[in-house]
C-alpha cells in the first residue's frame, strides 16, 4: 500500500535512492527539501520492514513534475511502477493539474517503455540534461481533472 512519507523515511529513502541511481541520485539536502516542501509529494511503497518504492512530485500550478520513480531491484517488474505513476496521475488531478511531466535518461529504455504504455508523448530530446553529460527525454501527459484511469 502506497503512503505518504515522512521525515522518518528519509534514511529508507537516501538507500532506495542509492541502489537506483548510485552516484546518481538526489543529494540528502535534496530529498529533505522535497519531503517539507508543501509544493512537493513523495508516496512509498514498503513491504517486509523495506523501502520498496518510492515516487517523488512536485507541483507548480496546473502542471505535476515528476521528480524520481526508484523501484527497488527485487520489486520490479511487478507493476510497482505502474502503480507509483498511476498514483501520480491521482495525486495530480486532486491537486487540479491538466499535465504531467518528466524527464527520464535516454539510456533508461525500461523506464521510457513504461511512460510510453502509459501514454506519455515525447516532446523532445534534452541533450546533456543531466549533471553527468547524458541526454534526457522530455515527455508529458494532459489529464483531466476528474478524470480515472
Amino acid at each position: 500500500m502506497l503512503r505518504s512519507a515522512t521525515d522518518q523515511d528519509l534514511s529508507s529513502l537516501q538507500r532506495l535512492e542509492d541502489e537506483c541511481f548510485g552516484d546518481r541520485r538526489f543529494r540528502n539536502e535534496h530529498l529533505e527539501w522535497i519531503l517539507r516542501t508543501e509544493r512537493a509529494l513523495t508516496l512509498i511503497e514498503d513491504g517486509d520492514g523495506r523501502l520498496r518504492g518510492a515516487l517523488m512530485l512536485l507541483f507548480d500550478g496546473k502542471v505535476c513534475r515528476v521528480l524520481s520513480v526508484a523501484v527497488s531491484r527485487e520489486a520490479r517488474r511487478r507493476r510497482l511502477g505502474t502503480e507509483l505513476m498511476l498514483a501520480a496521475e491521482a495525486a495530480a488531478r486532486e491537486r487540479g493539474c491538466t499535465m504531467i511531466r518528466l524527464e527520464v535518461s535516454t539510456d533508461n529504455v525500461a523506464a521510457i517503455e513504461l511512460y510510453r504504455r502509459l501514454e506519455y508523448r515525447v516532446d523532445g530530446v534534452l541533450p546533456g540534461y543531466y549533471s553527468w553529460g547524458a541526454d534526457a527525454l522530455a515527455m508529458h501527459k494532459e489529464i483531466a481533472e476528474g478524470e480515472t484511469p
